[in-house]
């Protein structure tokens, strides 16, 4: 069974741990070319977990349905959010170069982060939920240049906050409005940083939409980890710059920080 959950404790060749880390693309393919099939595999469970999130704005679509549509958002991002943040923690553990084995860590991960993610999904999928819906009607309803422009902004603070929290759900226990607060001020100190990202994932997520089913197997093969681990590849040496994650860490695995603060 090693081949579906490999042990990633062992050392690798080629990479001195004292060495300063890549930034950037060279970064993203690094982790990419080191850490691939878990990444892939913590991708696919996403992925599916969101299945429903993805059917029930469909259906909405379809069938033009605003009940629909909430529903989608509220159940949907519920049930979509313990996998997500599974991702998140697969992610941010790679950035972190933490050796690990991949699915108890996951499962770990799910189990400690399920009920804290449950509302953050609720929310966020109903913010998501309207957002695409109003998008995939703009081309109907005649509407100009201006509230394509209005809609995007509004996408890009959505995505913003949301991959901010998203980390913070993994990695630290607060409540969801210190988390918001952070995000808000996380993205303006950052403000470069978190238009970069927020814009790519809206790229892509807006091509694999607009382009569908042309990108079915775009979506089978990337799924949700390819647009979070670029975002992440940017944004993770900002927020452990803030919060100093790793730095709290190894104070916690050497025992010189007494009440364990991230996770």
């Amino acid at each position: 069974m090693g081949f579906l959950f490999p042990d990633y404790n062992k050392f690798g060749p080629g990479v001195d741990p004292e060495a300063p880390r890549k930034r950037g693309v060279f970064r993203l393919w690094e982790v990419f070319r080191r850490d691939y099939w878990f990444i892939m595999l913590a991708g696919f469970l996403a992925l599916a977990g969101s299945l429903p999130f993805i059917a029930g704005i469909a259906i909405a679509y379809r069938t033009h349905s605003l009940l629909i549509m909430i529903l989608a958002g509220v159940v949907g991002g519920m049930i979509a959010a313990p996998g997500i943040c599974g991702l998140a923690d697969v992610l941010l553990r790679c950035l972190r170069d933490e050796p690990g084995f991949w699915w108890y860590r996951y499962r770990k991960a799910m189990k400690q982060n399920w009920k804290g993610s449950l509302f953050p999904g609720a929310l966020f999928g109903t913010v998501f939920s309207v957002q695409c819906f109003t998008l995939l009607y703009l081309p109907q309803s005649g509407s100009g240049l201006g509230m394509f422009m209005c809609q995007l902004v509004s996408m890009l603070v959505s995505v913003s906050l949301f991959q901010y929290v998203l980390m913070q759900i993994v990695l630290m226990e607060l409540p969801l409005q210190k988390m918001l607060k952070n995000s808000i001020w996380l993205s303006v100190r950052y403000l470069p940083k978190t238009l970069l990202a927020s814009l790519l994932q809206l790229i892509y997520w807006m091509a694999i939409v607009f382009c569908f089913p042309a990108t079915t197997v775009i979506m089978l093969l990337t799924s949700i980890w390819l647009p979070l681990l670029i975002a992440f590849v940017g944004l993770y040496p900002a927020i452990d710059e803030v919060f100093q994650i790793e730095k709290r860490l190894h104070e916690e695995e050497t025992g010189s920080e007494e009440q364990p603060v991230y996770k």
